[in-house]
């Protein structure tokens, strides 16, 4: 596997080439995040500075306040640096122990699977993959998905759903262990497990918003999380902390709505690739096809994952679509693509 053969790119691309890929776009996407968190709270106090002063110019004491604006608006900025960092170091922090617990998943007892152990670690020996990463079960969900998440490869670990344990033969499910060591090779699971990280509790808090199944005051407001009682009393009531309350703000709003739009695309994408690549892992291409096909005929859909989760999953495990609307099939007809009149 060394080289991504989508006739979609046009080109090959070196493994190495996406590997340090996706290792600039978290350097990129981590930066971005923190100074769009110091400039929004920069701005907003700068705002809330100006009110203020307009109040007390009524009064005839607002110069003063005028002439500390800068340094107040420059405190604000600090503040956002800081909540940012605070964050992405708290969701940063060993997410292969943390993540699968968003969406249900628990530690397989060795040999309690064995045809899905099996399958695992004959695709993790063909990847060249230092060990073979532990396995997590789904226990309570009956679609047909898995996941694999890690900061690095010694780090990562696979899940599946129970739907896919029980509906998919061995030979299927190596298709799927295929796709997803494909991933963990090219460092796109380093991308999606930072991504899913820091702005999973975003999306899944703004889900949560618009459905309207939480009041949106359970949330610490801005002018709590700025008021050191507030924070306090934000941090016993919120896991998230602080940090936590911030970013769920602003962002949740503004930098949330700008990452959403392109996070199914750029998932499906990946998953394109690592199906080619997968297909190479396998040594069969007909079998990665038709596992692709017969793991799509299923229902993707993970509840707990959502949306928020969904770039760490082999099928997208958010909302449904009926078939024939389904971008994922998409994939099918890019897999047929490569291998040409086998493919037909």
């Amino acid at each position: 596997m060394t080289a991504s053969t989508l006739p979609r790119r046009g080109r090959s691309e070196p493994l190495w080439d996406r590997i340090e890929r996706n290792r600039l776009k978290v350097a990129a996407f981590v930066s971005v995040f923190v100074a769009a968190a110091a400039i929004s709270l920069a701005v907003m106090v700068g705002i809330g500075g100006l009110v203020v002063a307009g109040a007390l110019t009524e009064r005839g004491s607002g110069a003063d306040f005028l002439a500390t604006l800068p340094w107040v608006t420059f405190g604000g900025f600090a503040l956002g640096v800081a909540l940012a960092v605070a964050h992405i170091r708290r969701m940063l922090t060993r997410p292969e122990e943390r993540l699968p617990g968003a969406f249900g998943a628990v530690p397989v007892q060795r040999g309690s699977l064995p045809e899905t152990e099996s399958a695992l670690h004959d695709m993790s020996i063909a990847a060249g993959c230092p060990g073979v990463p532990r396995l997590w079960l789904i226990n309570d969900c009956d679609r047909v998905n898995a996941f694999a998440l890690g900061m690095n490869e010694r780090a990562t670990i696979i899940g599946v759903t129970r739907g896919l344990t029980d509906r998919l033969s061995a030979d299927d499910q190596r298709a799927v262990f295929a796709n997803l060591m494909a991933r963990i090779r090219a460092g796109d699971t380093l991308w999606a497990t930072v991504l899913s990280s820091i702005m999973g509790p975003i999306w899944t808090q703004r889900a949560m918003q618009l459905r309207k199944d939480t009041p949106l005051q359970e949330e610490p407001t801005w002018g709590e999380a700025l008021t050191g009682g507030a924070m306090q009393d934000s941090a016993r009531r919120n896991p998230e902390g602080v940090a936590g309350g911030f970013i769920l703000g602003f962002l949740g709003v503004v930098l949330t709505e700008l990452m959403m739009a392109g996070h199914e695309r750029a998932a499906l994408a990946a998953a394109e690739k690592a199906d080619a690549e997968g297909m190479l892992l396998l040594k069969d291409p007909a079998r990665m096809l038709s596992g692709l096909e017969n793991v799509l005929q299923a229902n993707n859909t993970v509840p707990g994952a959502g949306e928020a989760y969904s770039g760490l999953f082999f099928c997208w495990a958010g909302f449904g679509y009926a078939p024939e609307d389904d971008p994922e099939m998409e994939r099918v007809g890019r897999l047929r693509e490569v291998l040409g009149a086998s493919g037909a």
